[in-house]
């Protein structure tokens, strides 16, 4: 299926692994000419050569981490100054500290805020005026299926990431005169680093190996499996496409059907 998206300039944030990277090398796959971003200047420069490598297209690293007030606008510059002005914006940070609520201290929410909230905020000011002037732009926030059903152990997530629901919603009502496109994707277990770090935690709280219990969420998803990375790009890369255009203001699960909801 041609997705109608070769040649145009995508940013994905969060992406020198995991979701991020996978949703970057989906889009290059279709054509896109793709920037990413991640604090780390030496993991993401390596994601972005392993994804020319891949897919063939021009991909471009940024150092910048996403909590910062100006992070948005120190992103679109770096694309702009590269490719061109995004008009497909992935946002995406990695998840805050797992735990209950005794755990969490105020600073601990603010954290969360800034790396799962604010950071959406501030990317998508950042590119809103380059998609409403080409009538056209595709957003796509990752969040978790925490903004459908808490998850013990997941306190903090499960506080913080439905007002990304919030906002995407109320984003696509106000954007949709112009093209534009918000939806969130809430993945569920997918087998990346960050869900080996659920493991960790629950290994210490259970007393199993990790592998165990790896291997015991796997069993809790219907398809009897964790969720694999490229299976998030292909979402991600048809939600950013044309042939979704009238795909708007949707939360949409990725997660082998474990989330026992009928909506």
């Amino acid at each position: 299926m041609e997705l109608g998206i070769k040649g145009k300039v995508a940013l994905v944030a969060g992406a020198s692994a995991g979701l991020g990277y996978a949703a970057a090398e989906a889009l290059a796959a279709e054509g896109a000419r793709v920037v990413i971003a991640s604090r780390d200047p030496g993991r993401i420069a390596e994601a972005a050569r392993r994804i020319t490598q891949v897919t063939g297209e021009a991909a471009h690293g940024v150092a910048v981490d996403v909590r910062q007030p100006d992070a948005g606008d120190r992103m679109i510059a770096a694309a702009r100054e590269r490719f061109g002005d995004p008009l497909i914006l992935v946002t995406n940070a990695g998840g805050p500290a797992p735990g209950p609520f005794a755990k969490q201290t105020l600073e601990d929410f603010e954290e969360a805020l800034r790396l799962n909230f604010l950071s959406a905020v501030v990317m998508t000011r950042a590119a809103l005026p380059a998609m409403q002037k080409a009538k056209w732009g595709r957003i796509a926030h990752v969040a978790s299926t925490t903004i459908q059903e808490p998850s013990v152990g997941l306190f903090l997530s499960s506080s913080v990431r439905p007002a990304v629901a919030g906002f995407s919603k109320a984003l696509s009502r106000e954007v949709a005169p112009f093209g534009i496109t918000s939806n969130v994707i809430a993945p569920g277990l997918i087998a990346t680093d960050r869900l080996r770090e659920l493991g960790e935690y629950r290994s210490k709280e259970s007393g199993k190996t990790v592998e165990e219990e790896m291997v015991a969420m796997g069993e809790q998803v219907p398809l009897g499996r964790l969720g694999r990375p490229d299976e998030f790009g292909s979402l991600v890369a048809f939600l950013c496409s044309d042939r979704a255009a009238y795909v708007t203001g949707e939360a949409i699960r990725l997660d082998g059907g474990r989330t026992g909801f009928l909506l």
